[in-house]
């Protein structure tokens, strides 16, 4: 009887291992191809065509975004006639060039001038709406682009906008 048991425990054992070995693989074959699956639909090293990028640069106007410059943040009284209301707003200005080949630092007084002087000029209800703040951001651009001599404003970013 000893020996029966020990016939029946042989195989049960080998049978186990092959199904150990049968599910490993398959676990293999599922992680590898959901890695697969990954990498194809995130982009893999999928290169692009060179159009593609020449198109884009003509779009954008420069190869590469110039240095962006941060101005002191901006507390001032809108023009609101009901009440007395405050834009506070800080600013970067994106460059087209690098800035020692512009005016940009010797010119810093005269834009934030120009800006208070715009920017004081608004009321709240041209602020408050994205297109309002679409048309003072082009505006600032404007301006800006006025005072300097050298180089210009590629982009204006809001990093900070405030009314009370």
């Amino acid at each position: 009887m000893a020996e029966d048991d020990a016939k029946e425990e042989a195989p049960v054992k080998a049978g186990a291992g092959k199904k150990m070995i049968l599910i490993i693989i398959a676990g293999l074959l599922l992680l590898g191809g959901g890695g697969g699956a990954a990498w194809y639909f995130m982009g893999g090293t999928e290169e692009k065509p060179a159009e593609h990028d020449e198109h884009a640069k003509a779009e954008s106007g420069h190869e590469e975004p110039g240095p962006v410059m941060e101005l002191e943040p901006f507390l001032l009284n809108l023009a609101d006639r009901e009440e007395l209301r405050f834009l506070k707003v800080s600013i970067k200005l994106e460059l087209d060039r690098a800035e020692e080949k512009t005016d940009y630092q010797n010119k810093i007084p005269a834009i934030r001038d120009a800006l208070l002087v715009l920017l004081s000029s608004k009321e709240s209800q041209l602020l408050r709406t994205v297109n309002g703040k679409r048309r003072v951001r082009e505006e600032i651009m404007t301006r800006v682009n006025g005072v300097m001599s050298k180089g210009k404003v590629a982009n204006v970013y809001f990093t900070d906008f405030i009314i009370q």
